[in-house]
Order: C-alpha cells, then sequence, then structure tokens
C-alpha cells in the first residue's frame, strides 16, 4: 500500500516546533482543500494549478452558480487530483435574509458557496470518504 505523506493545511507548527504533517487519507483531504482555495495562476511554477471560484463571487447566486461551480470543482479534481475516484460532488448557494454570518475580518456574510465532495480512496474502495467547505461568496 503508497503512504501519502505531506504538510497538514492549514499549516500548523508542533509543539516541538516543526510543521504538522498528514498521512493517507487526512493528507488527500488536504490536498483537496488547497486545490480547491487556489486560484489558477497563484502558484509560480504551477499556474494552471487550482480551481477558479473566485470568478464565481459577483454571479447571480442561483442554480447554475451551483452547477458552474460543480463543473469547475469536477474539472479541477479531475487534472490534479489522481488518487481518488470521486462519487459525487454536491454545491449549494445559500442566502442567509437576516441570520448574516461574519468572516474573519468582521465583514457580514450572507451568501455561502457550501461544497461536498465523496470520493473513495482507490485503497480502501469500502470507504466513503467526504470534504465538506462553506465559501462566502462575498459581493
Amino acid at each position: 500500500m503508497e503512504k501519502f505523506i505531506g504538510l497538514q493545511y492549514p499549516l500548523v507548527k508542533t509543539s516541538r516546533g516543526i510543521l504538522a504533517h498528514n498521512s493517507n487519507v487526512e493528507q488527500i483531504k488536504a490536498d483537496l482543500l488547497q486545490l480547491l482555495l487556489t486560484n489558477p495562476g497563484e502558484r509560480v511554477m504551477l499556474p494552471d494549478f487550482g480551481t477558479p471560484l473566485r470568478k464565481l463571487i459577483f454571479e447571480q447566486n442561483d442554480s447554475t452558480l451551483e452547477s458552474m461551480a460543480k463543473q469547475m470543482i469536477a474539472e479541477s479534481i479531475r487534472k490534479w487530483e489522481p488518487r481518488i475516484v470521486v462519487s459525487n460532488i454536491s454545491v449549494t448557494s445559500r442566502f442567509d435574509s437576516g441570520d448574516l454570518h461574519h468572516d474573519d475580518t468582521g465583514e457580514e456574510i450572507d451568501a455561502i458557496l457550501g461544497i461536498k465532495i465523496l470520493f473513495f480512496d482507490p485503497e480502501n474502495i469500502s470507504q466513503v470518504e467526504s470534504l465538506a467547505l462553506q465559501l462566502p461568496l462575498g459581493g
């Protein structure tokens, strides 16, 4: 069995002062998270790496937005993450009227893009893994 080892995402130092590591499925989830949160053009040596979800920030918050995001995510995973087999990608756009969320700076966010990816590790196809993420749409 091949073992996947890499840095935890987000980067965290251990009590010994070194960067924390992940392995196997947890590393794949960390790498998927990096793929989703990286905008193409941000990585100098891999300018095509990433998922262009930021292009959706000012799009109409409807089912078309969900479809566009799902397609972007599927294409990015197909291109950059050969270690997994995707079972399902669900994307939901939500507009909260009244119950506003706040980002790290305290700004109010009323539109959230919910992403959930169900996948199999080819080394263990009996176990469905999942990664869930909520992205503020802003605008």
